[in-house]
């Protein structure tokens, strides 16, 4: 794996923001040194959460997971944030590399899905990304919404 993904990160930080090369922690969440940033407005898999194919278990967080390291590893990534920190002082942000919102691209992959209970703005590229058949909208993929999971399984419904 690159440094990018798993060196140690330089991060520039300012009260708007965050700008660097992030670890991937999770398939919707980017570490910048000790500075974790959710992606704002999507929700991809959970680690624990099983998904299927045409029957057979699919590993839709490990997907979801390393699609995220291809975007945010193709160089520095400058997160915008929104809204207020959770309770365990994480940034919610919308996060930007090489001219693509990565959020968007999340979506638009079918590897996450617009979290309307933050934003609408990702409602389109979800439509396309269903349209397409992409991701967890490919024909034959069985998958329960992640905030449904995280509900049920994790204490407090936290990412």
């Amino acid at each position: 794996m690159s440094g990018a993904l798993t060196g140690s990160v330089q991060a520039q930080s300012t009260e708007t923001g965050i700008t660097g090369k992030p670890e991937v922690i999770d398939a919707d969440i980017l570490k910048f040194g000790t500075q974790r940033v959710i992606l704002w407005g999507i929700d991809a898999p959970e680690k624990k959460q099983k998904c299927q194919l045409n029957g057979a278990l699919w590993g839709c967080y490990d997907v979801s997971f390393r699609y995220l390291q291809l975007l945010a590893g193709r160089g520095e990534v400058n997160c915008t944030y929104k809204g207020d920190p959770d309770p365990f002082g994480r940034r919610f942000g919308i996060c930007v590399s090489g001219g693509e919102d990565l959020n968007a691209e999340m979506v638009k992959a079918g590897m996450a899905l617009a979290f309307d209970e933050q934003s609408d703005e990702y409602d389109a590229a979800m439509a396309d990304a269903i349209t397409a058949g992409v991701g967890v909208w490919q024909p034959g993929v069985n998958f329960e919404e992640p905030w449904v999971f995280r509900r049920r399984e994790t204490p407090g419904g936290y990412r």
